[in-house]
């Protein structure tokens, strides 16, 4: 056990004497992590390792917030953080036992063997091209300590993939590298690479549907982003984000990070909080906010449960971990009608929401026409390009296929995380696409 041999209950005893004032928010957070990475098979060179471990505290008082972070877990660094951010010589400190476990082992076979079941699942799509795989393994343990609680330990372990072509990248995030892996990555590769001289579709307004995948991501920009609690004051979002307020259509999306694929999934936050199920958007009303502790603790409607970080080293921002949007009962024969004239959309690469005017876009390296039910020819890279407000009042059809996956790495305050969510296919009315960004 990584934390088998760390005295929690010493170290409570020494943050108390921190967050000696009512209403103080603290905790210690101890991580350690394992990045390993298998280059790309022309390197020449074997697995790369990255190992770290150290611990943070955070003190909240009132507006204010101190952060120390260290870069090793000893009881000598654990006081010397607790008095940086107590700013004063606690009474009575001694330093705890922090001594941990053996490293975990790194799955090497599984890494060095998915290059070769990549180019076998593209050439039973009857294909064949260039490509400079990447696969990495990124597994993080985590042991929250607070004044007067001791939360379980949390463990995410993913994988990540970073896949270079003549013709632009392409990434994705998993739990394992199982043949089915590397069927869906075969699938998204090889329908890049026949789009790969298509010119992009004309622009204007036409009807979308979006693949899980990419539902995945506009949910991430349009719901998960726009709902954070710290985005909220001042911002365009504000008049729509109000709970209760009804500008959603039928969607019925929530945050529940206990429900994401198994090994990221988390019983508690980055605070050591409980997570919630938290009802973001219910019966097409906004019914609550995403929140860490410190703005739960500033309101009477927000719950704390969404404090996450990316390490020790930044404070915890409220962010989703696993968003999921209830399936419809749409087929694929029926999804195909609603987006009719319209485009297929594999995929969305990224996307990015300012949350002063509400604004999401999105970028598909890829998609399809739609013509008689059917999907037609291929086409190039383009954007969409809405409001918060008019592109989730835009849906016309939810399918009844929810796949579970990764929605991509979310870089927020310089913090960057992998996120989740569990989907299905999408069809919105009427969405303004442009050209795309070209070769990458």
């Amino acid at each position: 056990m990584t934390w088998a041999r760390l005295d929690t209950a010493a170290v409570a005893r020494s943050l108390a004497a921190v967050a000696a004032e009512p209403g103080d928010i603290a905790e210690v957070y101890f991580e350690r992590r394992i990045d390993a990475e298998w280059p790309q098979a022309e390197a020449r060179c074997g697995l790369r390792i990255r190992r770290e471990e150290g611990l943070a505290v955070r003190l909240v008082r009132g507006n204010h917030a101190w952060l120390a972070s260290r870069d090793a877990i000893t009881g000598a660094d654990l006081v010397s953080a607790l008095q940086q951010v107590a700013r004063a010589q606690p009474a009575a400190m001694v330093e705890p036992e922090l001594a941990v476990g053996a490293a975990p082992a790194i799955p090497v076979s599984t890494l060095r063997a998915f290059h070769s079941e990549l180019e076998r699942a593209i050439r039973r799509h009857h294909v064949a091209f260039p490509f400079r795989l990447t696969a990495r393994w990124h597994r993080r343990d985590l042991q929250v300590v607070g004044p007067r609680w001791v939360p379980e330990t949390e463990r995410e372990a993913f994988y990540s993939l970073d896949v270079e072509m003549p013709w632009g990248r392409f990434g994705a995030l998993a739990t394992g590298l199982q043949a089915g892996e590397a069927e869906r990555v075969a699938r998204a590769l090889v329908a890049r690479f026949r789009a790969r001289e298509a010119p992009p579709p004309p622009e204007g307004r036409c009807p979308l549907l979006l693949a899980p995948g990419a539902t995945a991501v506009m949910l991430h920009e349009a719901v998960g982003h726009a709902l954070e609690a710290d985005l909220q004051p001042g911002g365009g979002i504000a008049a729509w984000a109000v709970p209760g307020d009804r500008r959603a259509g039928t969607l019925e999306v929530l945050d529940d990070p206990r429900r994401a694929p198994r090994g990221v999934d988390r019983a508690t936050d980055d605070e050591g909080q409980p997570v919630v199920r938290r009802w973001l958007i219910r019966g097409g009303k906004v019914d609550q906010w995403i929140s860490d502790a410190q703005h739960a603790a500033r309101s009477e409607l927000l719950l704390p449960g969404s404090g996450f970080r990316d390490g020790r080293h930044q404070s915890p921002l409220p962010r989703t971990h696993h968003l999921e949007l209830l399936p419809g009962a749409a087929d694929a024969a029926q999804l195909l009608r609603a987006a009719e004239g319209g485009l297929y959309v594999p995929e969305l690469d990224q996307g990015t929401l300012d949350p002063a005017s509400g604004e999401v876009v999105l970028h598909a390296p890829c998609g399809r026409f739609v013509r008689d039910g059917e999907l037609a020819e291929p086409c190039g890279p383009f954007q969409l390009r809405s409001r918060v407000p008019e592109l989730l009042a835009a849906v016309r059809a939810i399918g009844a296929d929810a796949q579970s996956a990764g929605a991509g790495w979310c870089a927020k305050g310089g913090q960057r995380r992998a996120v989740w969510a569990t989907a299905p296919s999408l069809v919105l009315a009427a969405i303004e696409i442009s050209g795309g960004r070209g070769r990458q």
